[in-house]
């Protein structure tokens, strides 16, 4: 309707996409789930309010697309999440999750092409 300011604003530009890509994940249309997901996943851990560890439940989904999806530039952007995570943490060497999603990539990545 005619309702203005921060939470409205929120919830159009990243609330109703959000439900859309998990939507589009459980449904199993990952590829769908990463052409949502990806446009906002920048905003929320910024704009979405709660910790980092329940914001983190919306990347791992997005992460889950980008693999269960399968496609070469889906896989990139997975890839790109995960080195994003190196950066963030400030560490050098990914997690054991995050070695074994790495792993995955690759197989599929090979059996593709």
């Amino acid at each position: 309707g005619n309702r203005k300011g921060w939470n409205k604003e929120v919830t159009e530009t990243v609330g109703l996409p959000l439900l859309a890509g998990i939507t589009e994940f459980f449904a199993g249309d990952y590829g769908q789930a990463v052409q949502t997901l990806t446009p906002v996943m920048p905003d929320v851990q910024r704009l979405i309010q709660g910790s980092w560890a329940q914001k983190d439940i919306f990347q791992q989904i997005h992460l889950h697309s980008c693999i269960r999806s399968g496609t070469p530039g889906d896989l990139a952007i997975a890839r790109e999440i995960l080195d994003q995570k190196l950066v963030n943490r400030k560490i050098k060497n990914h997690t054991p999750l995050n070695e074994r999603f790495i792993k995955k990539m690759l197989t599929v990545h090979e059996t593709q092409g």
